[in-house]
């Protein structure tokens, strides 16, 4: 089965990732811990050496696969965003595609991206490794962001008393949050932390007259 192609630096070797891939196709079907270099390389047909030469070692290669699903996360998100930003005219009508925009990323189908994102920022705080890849996209998407929240503040479209990189991380944070009531033995009616998130999105983004 051929490996999803995930967008990487120019300067990045055909072979490293091509590995990058694979491992990250394969994170969609096993833990972390269950992969192991036999399986990267059956379904790479890269030899182990070539493994060795690019990775320190198979948890160097799923840390590596990790983030390249994050930044996938990380573009699909930016996207979203500006084309939202970009089109809205109004902003009651910035606040109504933000809201759409939180319903989603709170639902039950966005549990699993919720998780991985949990686990990927989890083993960069005991990995200096890892910490070192996720930054950079960490960084990339805080910076994006407030540049679309300057850009919406610029039009009168969004709160301009609010620092744009505070709202970056705050956006970041309660799409993140609901993942502390995925572990709940009785999850909050999800209908109500949504309208509570439409609360707080309100208060804060849009302009107060």
């Amino acid at each position: 089965m051929a490996c999803q192609n995930i967008a990487m630096p120019k300067t990045t070797h055909p072979t490293k990732t091509a590995l990058i891939e694979c491992a990250a196709d394969l994170l969609d079907k096993y833990r972390f811990d269950e992969i192991t270099v036999e399986m990267v390389l059956d379904r790479s047909s890269i030899s182990k050496g070539s493994l060795y030469h690019h990775f320190e070692d198979i948890y160097h290669l799923l840390e590596a696969a990790m983030i390249s699903r994050f930044a996938r996360y990380v573009d699909t998100n930016i996207a979203s965003l500006r084309s939202l930003i970009e089109s809205a005219t109004t902003a009651e009508g910035l606040y109504v595609g933000l809201a759409k925009i939180s319903a989603v990323t709170q639902g039950e189908g966005m549990q699993r991206a919720r998780q991985e994102r949990a686990l990927t920022i989890g083993r960069a705080i005991t990995s200096p490794r890892m910490s070192d890849l996720l930054r950079h996209e960490q960084q990339r998407l805080t910076d994006v962001l407030a540049d679309l929240i300057s850009g919406a503040q610029s039009r009168g479209l969004c709160n301009q008393e609010i620092e744009p990189h505070a709202l970056a991380v705050l956006m970041q944070a309660w799409t993140l949050g609901k993942i502390v009531d995925d572990l709940s033995e009785t999850p909050v009616d999800n209908d109500a932390y949504i309208s509570l998130v439409n609360r707080v999105i309100r208060e804060v983004f849009v302009p107060q007259n």
